[in-house]
């Protein structure tokens, strides 16, 4: 089967980590002809734009300012993108800054704002106007299974109640990380659905696993930044196999993007004791993700918020 051709693509996210490598990567690929850093920061994205384009050699990366955090921002985005994409990469998100479960003007928590909310508000207004033509990946995490290993527990949200309370903080998690995979649950479910209602349209969510390199601890809470980025990042995760370089990591987003071998409405990510290596889909992992009745009860929770 040949690989479709993606002339213009946007990420969110793009001005720092797993974002910046896969808009580095996809700069590499035959057909690609324009990709739109989609970022919060102005100067960031600037920054971020002037290394690409040097590192790259090619001047093919236009900035659209957005804040996913924010339904308002988001909207006003769009109205600023005139052009059809080929293809979006859901990429920004993180653990929800400082304060990961306090409340937006959205009614919603700050962590699932920033990975799931502004990423359907962007995703289904550009399915509903004819304005995304081939596909879409959503940047996941291996703690939307859980992950044992590292005490983040499966999450088990299986009813409209449950779902909803994850996202508006009611479902209150011991630690930020079980907050964090219950909101990657509900996004890589919702994605699952949408898949369903645009079969023409191929979208798929897709892990990095466990790199370095990323932003994802910057604006966590002192302790646990300190931990993450002094003891758990640099010492403990390489030991315990646990952690592959930002290159790996956002090659599996890259190549997923023109992979056809994954298939639409599937979660992908490493197997079942691992945050690196080769992917796979996490149906066999946890059935959850490969149930009808439960992705749509998640598009159902995402969209109340989002619309």
């Amino acid at each position: 089967m040949q690989n479709p051709t993606f002339k213009s693509v946007l990420i969110t996210g793009a001005n720092t980590g797993v974002g910046k490598e896969v808009a580095r990567q996809l700069a590499a690929k035959p057909g690609v002809e324009t990709i739109y850093l989609a970022c919060r920061n102005e100067a960031k994205a600037l920054r971020a734009k002037d290394e690409l384009e040097t590192s790259t050699g090619r001047k093919i990366f236009k900035i659209i300012l957005m804040d996913l955090s924010s339904i308002a921002a988001v909207r006003a985005a769009l109205a600023e993108l005139n052009e059809p994409l080929d293809a979006v990469i859901l990429n920004a998100g993180g653990t929800g800054g400082r304060t990961p479960l306090a409340i937006t003007s959205d009614g919603v928590t700050h962590v699932f704002a920033q990975n799931v909310l502004g990423h359907a508000v962007l995703l289904e207004s550009l399915l509903r106007q004819g304005r995304l033509t081939k596909a879409a990946i959503l940047v996941g995490s291996e703690s939307a299974r859980g992950f044992p290993k590292l005490g983040m527990k499966r999450p088990d949200a299986t009813t409209p109640e449950a779902l909803r309370d994850i996202i508006t903080g009611k479902a209150k998690k011991a630690d930020v990380f079980s907050a964090y995979g219950a909101v990657k649950y509900i996004g890589a479910l919702w994605i699952s659905s949408l898949a369903r209602k645009y079969p023409q349209i191929r979208l798929v969510t897709i892990s990095p696993g466990g790199t370095k390199g990323t932003s994802a601890y910057d604006t966590m809470p002192t302790p646990l930044r300190i931990f993450a980025k002094i003891i758990f990042k640099p010492i403990l995760s390489p030991l315990m196999g646990l952690e592959d370089s930002l290159e790996n990591g956002a090659r599996r987003i890259a190549d997923g993007l023109f992979d056809q071998s994954l298939r639409s409405g599937h979660f992908y990510a490493s197997s079942a004791k691992v945050l690196t290596g080769p992917i796979v889909d996490q149906i066999d992992i946890f059935a959850n993700f490969g149930d009808p009745r439960l992705q749509d009860m998640a598009a159902a929770a995402v969209r109340e918020f989002a619309t």
